[in-house]
């Protein structure tokens, strides 16, 4: 083996090598895809790949069944292939790695003995628990334990937690059931231990607490050392829109998520690293992608399960905004050390979406053999790409063989973008069987969530900030569809951070020492905020004037409100300015909410709200008067900013 391992590094040294992909599904192809990129690699092998692969130049398809470990391994040797990567979960935990250790070749992918984290759910919540890894509360139950599964989710139920039900081995992704009630949960207890519905993956079963809360999914590329997390994904299991009809393996996916704050993602990448230490401390060292699926809750992110390779349809979101060469970053993994080939994984500043084509039926039963149109037409719009999951080659052909039959990706600056990219490419699309009838099914709101998530607002100040109570309370009555992520005060005392506080809002004192550059301060109190995932800044009695910094980096989302009509009595501050409109004799004052530029007052007005000026009135009087509509207005601007109305346009 180690003559193998000579002449591959030999022939690499000297030229190109060629590498093969285990595996055949739209994950694959994305794979294979990404590998071709690399000036390393000549050829792309793949067993036994499918119809998108056989059409694609330097790739070919070899009639090896992704579970045939002898025929993979026997085949690697042959061709003398610089690197296996592995797509699917199977051949991993059947020991594909360990075979092409023994023969030495270079595997990218976890062994048996550390596959077994996703091999078996049982062995990873245990192996949560003994590593003080964050996770949902849970009790494993055996074959013969049925009646305790029963009577434990009854006593769960009873305390008023809600479980969810999982079949301890694998189950291609399926094999979750998210009951609703007590009789759905016994149900679905049945049909694992019972019913067999998962065959042996059932003999164990897994039942733990449901968490709420967004789920993400975290993947990093693993070299038995470190874990290099890349962009965080989410995709779509629901069969058809707004999460209805059953689980799939996926039907799109959309990448980075915004989700995941930069603090939440530090906290997941520690929990990666964790993991990696804590199997090499097991003699489990693990190798490939470690794919973890957490859930964003109230206690922080908390992981739901490991998969032990790249998620479909992830991957064809992820790879396309990989920047560095993925053949390099797997090879250095697979000899253990990926910093020794590339010191930083690299990611374009880019998102990426894709929607699956599915055949009409998946899950259940569907036709196969159908015709596919339009493959040409979607595949020639720029910064668009076909990968094809359930598709062979019949008469010079391409006609669908699976479920999910295509995943179509658009890639783009932003995120709007890349989801209408992908879209037009589906729209391309056509599925008919021999009378003509459409057999194409997709679901129509990927990303939506994204699109839709509440605007996540930052207040800024050094006073009480009165005039954002009134955004809390909008929030807390779902009039406003935002959340405030963080308030940040310069005054520890000043009774912004406590009114935070007591709305469960994260508060951060951020001292200003005397003589600071503003724009020192300012690029701190950005850290904070960008930190925290903030769309939106809201300046509430904050008595400092900021940078020019400061305002290119909020371009169009800052926003302060001004006790006047502006551009009337710009300038001035609180009593001031209401004396002087009473000195000028007006009739009508009011508040303004403008952007804020590096002209005080000066910049883009978004929301006016007007209060007569009577006889008698003082200044205090007008005051209370202003004040009252300033929270108002601050309400109308989040909105408007939501919406991209007004000087908000996107």
């Amino acid at each position: 083996s180690n003559a193998t391992l000579n002449k591959n590094r030999a022939k690499m040294a000297s030229n190109q090598v060629d590498v093969l992909v285990v595996g055949g599904g739209g994950r694959e192809h994305a794979i294979a895809v990404k590998l071709r990129e690399s000036s390393k690699v000549r050829e792309v092998f793949c067993a036994p790949g499918n119809g998108g692969t056989n059409s694609e130049d330097k790739i070919t398809n070899v009639a090896v069944s992704d579970s045939d470990i002898e025929g993979l391994v026997k085949f690697a040797k042959e061709k003398s292939v610089a690197l296996v990567f592995v797509g699917p979960e199977a051949p991993l935990c059947a020991g594909l790695a360990d075979a092409c250790a023994v023969a030495g070749i270079p595997c990218f992918g976890p062994t048996k003995a550390a596959a077994e984290l996703e091999a078996s759910k049982a062995f990873s919540k245990d192996f949560f628990a003994k590593h003080n890894l964050p996770t949902a509360a849970y009790k494993t139950f055996k074959d013969d334990q049925y009646d305790a599964a029963l009577a434990y989710v009854e006593s769960e139920y009873a305390a008023g937690r809600e479980v969810v039900v999982k079949a301890s081995g694998i189950a291609a992704g399926k094999g979750v059931l998210m009951p609703e009630n007590l009789e759905e949960a016994k149900a679905a207890i049945k049909e694992v231990m019972v019913d067999k519905a998962f065959g042996s993956a059932g003999d164990e079963v897994v039942i733990e607490q449901l968490l709420i809360g967004e789920e993400v999914s975290c993947m990093a590329f693993a070299d038995g050392k470190i874990a290099s997390m890349m962009l965080p994904a989410q995709d779509h299991k629901r069969a058809n829109d707004n999460d209805q009809g059953p689980n799939t393996g996926g039907m799109g996916a959309y990448a980075p998520a915004p989700c995941l704050t930069p603090k939440l993602r530090r906290e997941v990448e520690y929990v990666l690293q964790r993991t990696v230490d804590a199997m090499r401390s097991e003699g489990r060292t693990y190798v490939g992608v470690l794919y973890g699926g957490f859930m964003l809750t109230k206690d922080g992110p908390l992981l739901l399960e490991y998969n032990c390779r790249f998620g479909d349809p992830e991957t064809q979101v992820l790879l396309p905004l990989l920047d560095s060469d993925l053949f390099e970053v797997a090879l250095g993994c697979a000899e253990g050390d990926l910093k020794a080939r590339v010191a930083d994984v690299k990611w374009k500043d880019a998102a990426a979406a894709t929607v699956v084509c599915a055949a009409l039926g998946y899950p259940g039963s569907y036709p196969k053999g159908l015709a596919i149109g339009g493959l040409e037409a979607a595949g020639t719009i720029s910064d668009v790409k076909v990968y094809h999951a359930g598709t062979k080659q019949s008469d010079g052909k391409i006609v669908t063989s699976g479920g999910r039959v295509l995943a179509i990706t658009g890639l783009a600056p932003d995120f709007r973008a890349a989801l209408k990219k992908a879209y037009e490419g589906v729209s391309k699309i056509t599925f008919t069987n021999d009378k003509g009838e459409n057999g194409l099914h997709y679901r129509t709101d990927i990303g939506r969530k994204a699109i839709e998530r509440p605007t996540r607002i930052a207040l800024v100040g050094s006073t009480r900030g009165s005039s954002s109570q009134a955004t809390f309370d909008a929030i807390k009555a779902g009039t406003l569809k935002a959340t405030i992520a963080v308030a940040v005060s310069n005054k520890a005392d000043g009774g912004l951070l406590e009114r935070a506080r007591t709305q469960g809002v994260p508060a951060v004192h951020l001292p200003c020492a005397k003589g600071t550059p503003r724009a020192e301060y300012d690029a701190k109190l950005t850290e904070v905020m960008k930190d925290y995932g903030v769309d939106l800044v809201m300046l509430v009695g904050f008595m400092r004037i900021v940078s020019p910094e400061f305002c290119a980096a909020w371009q169009n989302a800052c926003i302060n409100v001004h006790p006047s009509l502006l551009p009337k009595h710009a300038g001035g501050m609180d009593l001031e300015v209401h004396k002087a409109v009473l000195d000028a004799g007006e009739t009508e004052t009011g508040c303004t909410v403008h952007i804020v530029t590096p002209e005080v007052d000066g910049g883009p007005i978004v929301v006016q709200r007007k209060v007569p000026v009577v006889s008698g009135d003082t200044p205090e009087s007008v005051k209370a008067k202003v004040q009252a509509e300033e929270g108002p207005a601050l309400i109308e601007a989040v909105k408007m900013f939501s919406e991209g109305q007004g000087p908000f346009q996107r």
